[in-house]
């Protein structure tokens, strides 16, 4: 963040020597425009207010602060362009879907209160990992690696942010309602906090984990279950459990008990559909009209009804 402020001061101070014209530096996306109605931000800052903070209790973040990422780690903003969209995806892929499927007031109780997207993944170079998501405390869930998405390619965005999105949610949600007991004892013995790296997907499939980071630690690999059970294709899961229960391994077996405890508990303590929330999310993947999705254009979106805000359209199937 250092380099980033030196970099941001030089060219202000090159603008300012270069011309008399308005300093552009007072549009950087560290300024606060939400009470200056003249930046540039100002109608995308009040079409998150409408369709994420209102109806969600949610403050959707796309500025970077300090304060919103580990100083350990040197990351970059994410673009406006990829705010934009990021934003009307979630709505479509992910807001809109528990929405329909979870009880009224779902979200707006137990949903994250911050989303914060950030440009860049964070690199750890000593273990050879990259961090591409972060819950803290049931409150802020961060996404990273936002500014290298293909918007076109359905597999890298739910690898990246909606598949670490469930995963984070389902964290908010086991930090509420402490998960199964028999979940923890089914790959007890198992898990390996600092070897997972290097386990292949292969691999952990057949010793019963949804992917290798399921393999470090009991709460990871429940939250991996779900949040691959609802994004990946029926296909994907279908070859996952193929290759699982390959040369007399258990990992098909297992990963279907975990998959049903997961779906039991969803039910019981959250009143969620596991299978229709991944039912919804698989046929809208499988639809992705970016008309539909990108409608709800923030420049031209307003109220109808003054002080009363809108909810999000719920979209065509």
């Amino acid at each position: 963040m250092k380099k980033i402020f030196q970099i941001l001061f030089i060219g202000a101070m090159i603008t300012g020597l270069a011309s008399c014209e308005k300093d552009k530096f007072t549009d950087s996306i560290f300024i606060d425009p939400v009470e200056d109605t003249t930046v540039y931000t100002h109608a995308f800052d009040q079409w998150l207010y409408e369709y994420f903070t209102v109806p969600y209790n949610l403050e959707f973040r796309y500025r970077l602060d300090d304060s919103s990422t580990d100083p350990n780690y040197n990351v970059v903003p994410v673009s406006m362009g990829m705010a934009d969209t990021i934003a009307h995806l979630a709505l479509y892929l992910w807001y809109d879907v528990y929405d329909s499927i979870a009880p009224a007031g779902f979200l707006k109780e137990n949903g994250p209160r911050i989303i914060q997207l950030i440009g860049s993944p964070m690199i750890n170079a000593a273990q050879g990992t990259e961090k591409l998501g972060q819950a803290e405390g049931g409150i802020k869930i961060l996404l990273m690696k936002v500014n290298q998405m293909e918007t076109d390619n359905i597999d890298q965005l739910n690898e990246y942010i909606f598949k670490t999105m469930h995963h984070e949610f389902s964290h908010i949600l086991h930090q509420k309602k402490t998960m199964p007991k028999e979940f923890e004892q089914i790959s007890a013995g198992n898990y390996d906090p600092d070897g997972w790296q290097y386990t292949s997907d292969e691999e952990a499939w057949q010793k019963g984990f949804a992917s290798p980071y399921g393999g470090s630690q009991a709460r990871e690999d429940f939250v991996e279950i779900i949040a691959n059970y609802i994004v990946k294709s029926d296909a994907d899961i279908k070859h996952m459990l193929e290759v699982a229960g390959q040369d007399d391994k258990p990992g098909e077996k297992i990963l279907n008990q975990k998959i049903d405890i997961c779906r039991t508990w969803l039910a019981e303590k959250w009143e969620l559909d596991l299978d229709a929330l991944r039912a919804m999310v698989q046929r809208r993947q499988a639809n992705m009209d970016w008309d539909v999705i990108m409608n709800l254009k923030f420049m031209n979106k307003k109220s109808k009804s003054g002080d009363e805000v809108l909810p999000p359209t719920i979209w065509p199937e």
